[in-house]
Parts: C-alpha cells; structure tokens; sequence
C-alpha cells in the first residue's frame, strides 16, 4: 500500500496524472485495510467484554459465599418472609424450585436430588434469597442463593437416618446431616444478548461430617451348577453363596455361543457332547464371581442316537394302520423284537412323546395304552443291555378313530322286478358326510313279521345294493356305514314299503 501512494504522489508531482481505473483500485485498497482493522478491533473489544462480565460474575460468587462462611451454623438460613416460588422462564434459577414441596435442586435435574429448603422467616443475622441487581459497568447482574439441606449417605439416609451421624452430641436426623449453600449468577451476554450463568455450591456442617469407609463386600463363592439332563435339554441350577449378603443375580455361558439368566435355567444344544459351563453371580452388594475355574461343564446325548446297546422294533396292533380304542386309556398291543444278534436286552423303555419313559422287563410283546385325542399316534422304544447302554429309538404310528361315521341318509328302494317266483330289489341311500377314513356299507334284510336276526345282504363300497327274494314275502332294511378304524354307525331309518 505504501508504494503504490508512492507511485500516486510522483504521479501528480510529474503533472502526469492518473486514469479512473487506478483511482478505485486505491480506493478499494485502502477500504479492506481499513475493514480489516476495524474487524479486528471489534473482536478484541469482545473478547475483552466477556471476560470483563465472566470476572465481574466470579467476584460477586466469592463475595456471596464470604457472606455464607461469616454466618455461624445456626445463622445459615434463608430469612425470606414467604416460601420461593416456582419460575416458568428456564433461564431463571428458580426454575428448579418446586414451590410445593419447598424443595431445589442444586444442580439443574443433575446428579443430586431436589434437597429441602431451609428458611426461617425474618431471621437475622441470615441470608437473603434474592440480592439487589447489582451493576458494573455495561452489565447488571442478578444474584440469587439457596440453603438446603443435605443428608449424607455416609449414615443413612431418608428413615434409616442416623440421628447423631457424627457423633457430636447434636441431632441431624430427618437428613439434617449438613446445609448447601448455593449461589448462582445471573446476566445477560453483551455480544449474543443471551442469558449467562454461574453457580457455586459448598457445604456447611454443625461441626464435621463422618465419611466411614465402606464395608468390605465379600465376593460369592461359586461352584459347578447341579443339572438335569433330558436328550439335548438341560436344566442348570446355579450353586453360590454369599457370606455377607445374598446372590442378586446369575448368568450364564452354555459352551456353544448360547447365553442366558436366572437360577433354574432351561438350555437345549443343537448336537451331543461335552460342553464348559460358566455361572456368573452378582451379589447384593455388587460382587462378581465366576466358576470359570472349577472346569464346569455337562454331556448330552441325541436321544435319537444310541450309544452302543441292543436296538430292536415295535408294531402297534400287528402294524394296523387304524385303531378305534375307545375309552380313556385306548389300549393297544405293542410287539417288540430286537435286531440283530446277541442276547434280549434287559428292559425297554416305551413313550409316547419320545421324552416321557415307562420302564419294562424286555418282552416281545406288551399292553400299552395310546394318550392324546383322535389322529396320528407314535409310540416310541428304546432297548438297554445290562450295562446300561442304549440302542437307537424305534417308533410305529397308528392312527387312532375313536368316532363313528353318520348313518347313510335318504334310504329308499329304487326299483322291484317280479321273475317267476321271485321279486328283486334295488335299494340306494346317501353317503354320510365329513368322513375321510370310509370302510363301505353294509346292508342288512329281515322278513317283516319277523323279530329273529338281521341278515347281512351286501357288504360294499357302493351306496346302492339288490337283494331277491320269494316274491310272497315282505322284507324290511337298514344299511349302516363303517370307517378303516371299524367303527360303524347308527342304522339308517327303514324305506317302507321296500316291496
């Protein structure tokens, strides 16, 4: 900048002047320099400003809380005539009043709790909770101080407050342990026009505060968790315990990626083997410990797998495919063989559900009963040798029909035909409905004067059936239905006349 006014001043020294273009390029040099300037003359005024108001705001904080130490202990109070209110505004430290309870939070919804405030009405020499604003320079501050009390943890708290916690002769029970005196600053920021605060807290006692050390927590004892094992199922019961407290809570690592919680616990493995067993415990008090050392650790079996012992079959009712037992226990006949040479196993074990086993001496036959309602029912066999080694699982379905099908509807006679001596007939009906597991039919004849037996005409698959008989005499007929299970139905009403 310097030589080019140089270079201005010679310009007009030699007469020669100078053209429009190099004018505004003077001009427009000498207005950024002047804008940086100004720039950064405005921010150092600023910068100067806040700190000049965050100092003046520390000042009054120290002056305050001077006043609060030259109170003796009883003196420590607020002297406002009316209990705080609440303030709506979130910039007022108000705020954290709670005008019902009486009570403010030292910290903004922080790490402390609302504690209660201590004001003795028209008390002197005392604190009062609102100061006068006070200015200095550009800035007014406002002040605001709170005493609350507080009740040490260090002696209980809330009903379990001990009633001389220190141990100085002087009651502090009802958590009257010590006061917090709290005071905070209030102004408003010269450059964003926005609120600006400070606090600062301490607190006061009647003579000391006891800090005891903490108990010492013993950590848990754990062992190896008892099991109980079922094929790949196994329920773990943690074994721990505590020698000054309680155990709060287990968790667990199964061996195969699979975690869980609580004392019993249910875990089912995808394969047979031997997997570790972790039990983690926490006490009451917040101790861990863990059996990772004891070597924990439980052995399943597919129960579909044997493990070297005799295997053998079962076959329910011959390898009927259908049984109508009836009653509640649908008794059926089981006969077993073993496969294979060698000697007859020493017992079997028979289910239902492949879980829950009844105990037999082996035999190649045995009464069992069928559970559950009408459908598919598996009964399932596993063979043990003396030693007590067990073969594979050997199972036989049978699907059990304990209901009778609907009687044939619409029983009527479709034709008569007279040749010589002899009258045919031909008589049809209608097939009961929502039967899946239809045998056939059977009709039955008898003459109609008779009160003798019934005898069978037809046993068929189709719903129509002829008979021929002396043309003199007069038979009456009923057809029923069967299904595979051979349950038969109610008889279907008589046609009349049937000719």
């Amino acid at each position: 900048m310097t030589r080019t006014l140089r270079r201005l001043r010679r310009r007009l020294a030699e007469d020669d002047g100078f053209t429009l273009v190099e004018a505004m390029v003077s001009i427009t040099i000498l207005a950024v320099g002047a804008f940086s300037v100004a720039q950064a003359m405005m921010f150092g005024l600023e910068t100067t400003g806040l700190s000049r108001q965050r100092l003046a705001s520390r000042a009054a904080l120290d002056q305050q809380m001077e006043e609060a130490r030259a109170l003796n202990y009883d003196n420590l109070v607020l002297s406002d005539s009316s209990p705080l209110t609440h303030s709506a505004n979130t910039n007022n430290p108000d705020y954290w009043i709670n005008a019902a309870t009486q009570t403010y939070d030292p910290d903004g919804s922080g790490s402390l709790t609302p504690e209660p405030i201590v004001r003795v009405s028209g008390a002197s020499p005392a604190l009062a909770h609102y100061q006068n604003p006070y200015v200095n320079g550009s800035t007014t501050y406002e002040v605001y101080r709170y005493v609350t009390w507080y009740d040490s943890p260090q002696d209980g708290t809330g009903a379990s407050d001990a009633a001389d916690g220190n141990g100085n002769g002087i009651s502090d029970a009802n958590g009257h342990d010590a006061k917090r005196v709290t005071v905070v600053v209030v102004w408003t920021n010269n450059v964003t026009g926005a609120a600006s605060s400070l606090s600062e807290s301490s607190l006061f006692s009647d003579g000391e505060i006891t800090y005891k050390a903490p108990a010492k927590n013993n950590a848990p004892i754990v062992s190896c968790p008892t099991t109980s094992v079922s094929g790949l199922a196994v329920t773990f019961t943690g074994v721990a315990t505590d020698t000054d407290g309680s155990i709060a809570s287990y968790s667990w690592t199964f061996g195969d990626s699979g975690t869980g919680t609580g004392s019993p616990v249910t875990h089912t493995y995808a394969s047979a083997g031997t997997y570790d067993v972790v039990t983690s415990v926490v006490d009451n008090g917040g101790s861990t410990a863990t059996n990772s050392a004891a070597g924990c650790h439980v052995t399943v079996a597919d129960p579909a797998a044997g493990n070297g012992g005799p295997n053998g079959t079962v076959s329910i009712n011959a390898g009927a495919t259908y049984t109508n037992a009836a009653g509640p226990t649908h008794a059926v006949t089981l006969s077993i063989a073993k496969s294979g040479g060698g000697p007859n196993p020493a017992t079997m074990k028979i289910s239902n559900d492949g879980s829950t086993w009844t105990t037999y001496a082996y035999a190649t036959s045995q009464a069992w009963n069928l559970s559950g309602s009408d459908g598919t029912r598996t009964v399932y066999i596993r063979f043990y040798n003396a030693a007590g080694l067990f073969g594979t699982i050997a199972n036989d379905t049978i699907i059990l029909d304990t209901v009778a099908p609907g009687a044939p509807t619409a029983f009527h006679k479709v034709s008569a035909t007279i040749s010589g001596a002899n009258t045919t007939v031909v008589l049809a009906w209608t097939a009961p409905v929502g039967v899946t597991d239809l045998g056939g039919y059977r009709m039955y004849k008898r003459l109609i004067t008779s009160t003798g037996a019934w005898t069978l005409v037809c046993d068929t698959s189709s719903t129509t059936c002829s008979d021929t008989h002396k043309k003199t005499d007069t038979y009456e007929y009923y057809v029923v239905a069967y299904d595979l299970a051979t349950n038969v139905s109610p008889q279907s009403a008589t046609p009349n006349p049937t000719g």
